[in-house]
């Protein structure tokens, strides 16, 4: 029964678009602006940093708190398919048709209720990538990877799961990686 509740639980709550809301506040549509999509990046670059740390704020936290709360109940095995429904429903929500975010900062928020020390070292990674070339999908991308790789060796139950989370958040950034790869991708601060 608990695992019943926390999945539609971390569904619904991980469908929020906090993007899609705070854009309305603006009285902007995030989704017919930028890249269109509802996440830190397109709403930064559409509304300001202001608006962009908010979203960032809101999707972490609709990662972290179903999860943080799951583990309380169920065992860790069930907590992080939670974790996963939770990623999936920002990328698939249903009050935007199914098209929502790329998942990165609501996975940011799933890994640090899971295990913070090692949140603290993807976050390193991100900053410094993040610093070096000014791109947040490409810092996103290697931080995820850096994650599963780490965990292989500090955290072990975690490392399939770690795994599933960097196919999921590589697949939602196959765009940016097109423009990468042809040189493109839109920096953050130029």
């Amino acid at each position: 029964m608990n695992l019943i509740f926390f999945i539609l639980f971390s569904y619904l709550l991980g469908s929020i678009p906090f993007g899609k809301l705070v854009g309305k506040k603006y009285g902007v549509d995030i989704q017919k602006k930028g890249s269109g999509n509802i996440g830190f990046t397109n709403t930064l670059r559409t509304l300001g940093w202001k608006p962009g740390v908010l979203v960032l704020f809101l999707d972490i936290l609709k990662g972290f708190v179903p999860i943080k709360l799951a583990l309380q109940v169920l065992p860790l095995n069930q907590a992080l398919v939670i974790g996963l429904i939770t990623i999936l429903a920002h990328i698939f929500p249903i009050w935007l048709k199914f098209k929502g975010g790329k998942g990165a900062a609501t996975g940011l928020g799933v890994v640090l209720a899971i295990n913070p020390s090692i949140t603290v070292v993807a976050l390193i990674i991100f900053l410094t990538v993040m610093i070096l070339t000014k791109i947040v999908s490409i810092s996103s991308i290697s931080s995820a990877w850096a994650l599963f790789a780490i965990s292989y060796f500090t955290s072990p139950n975690l490392t399939i799961f770690l795994f599933a989370l960097v196919i999921v958040l590589t697949w939602t950034h196959r765009e940016n990686i097109s423009r990468l790869i042809k040189g493109t991708e839109k920096k953050i601060i130029t």
